[in-house]
């Protein structure tokens, strides 16, 4: 694991469609070469000269521009952190493709286990409410719920509240608290995990 400098961390963390910054006159070969050796103007001039190629490409699956720009920027995290691994004689737009091809399969993938575990949650969540005489009385389960929300970590939480309490969707969590909506997925994933696992572990349920 290599340490980013704030150069790079600032790199990465600008917009994908941004206005492309002058590069250095290498070809691929040249570029591969600077970059095993470290050199951060050569990892610059390659996130210019392909982040728009990647960020179409990854939406066209996706359809979200916020996940798009997450996984070009995982993209030039891996290509960083593994460059010395990179063979020169391949084109770098290859091993970027490739890279981004395997972040989005994992991508939809946890998609697919977090919808579902959401949705079997939310479903252990209802059945517990309508069968509150064989476990707890109705006060003493929203209680519970209660004290088991006060518990997860404060901007969890939020999310959380504004997300089943209040309604909102991800989307308009995201814009309102300034996250990413996976960013916002996340957190309400987490917090319907530790919700599931707080009353099957204290209650029972």
């Amino acid at each position: 694991m290599y340490v980013f400098s704030r150069n790079i961390i600032h790199l990465l963390q600008q917009p994908i469609l941004k206005i492309l910054k002058p590069s250095l006159p290498y070809n691929d070969k040249q570029l591969i070469i600077k970059l095993k050796r470290g050199d951060r103007k050569a990892f610059e001039t390659i996130f210019y000269r392909y982040k728009a190629r990647l960020y179409y490409f990854a939406l066209g699956y996706l359809h979200s521009k916020d996940d798009a720009e997450e996984i070009v920027q995982t993209t030039f995290v891996s290509l960083w952190e593994h460059r010395h691994l990179i063979i020169e004689k391949l084109p770098i737009k290859n091993y970027l493709f490739r890279i981004e091809v395997n972040s989005i399969y994992n991508y939809l993938k946890y998609q697919a286990v977090r919808r579902k575990y959401e949705e079997r949650t939310l479903k252990t969540v209802t059945i517990t409410e309508n069968y509150t005489e064989d476990y707890l009385h109705e006060e003493e389960l929203s209680k519970a719920l209660g004290d088991i929300i006060k518990q997860l970590p404060e901007r969890q939480r939020e999310v959380f509240n504004l997300s089943r309490r209040d309604g909102m969707s991800h989307g308009e969590i995201a814009n309102s608290l300034g996250l990413s909506i996976r960013s916002v997925e996340n957190q309400v994933y987490r917090s319907l995990k530790f919700i599931r696992e707080k009353l099957k572990r204290e209650y029972s349920i």
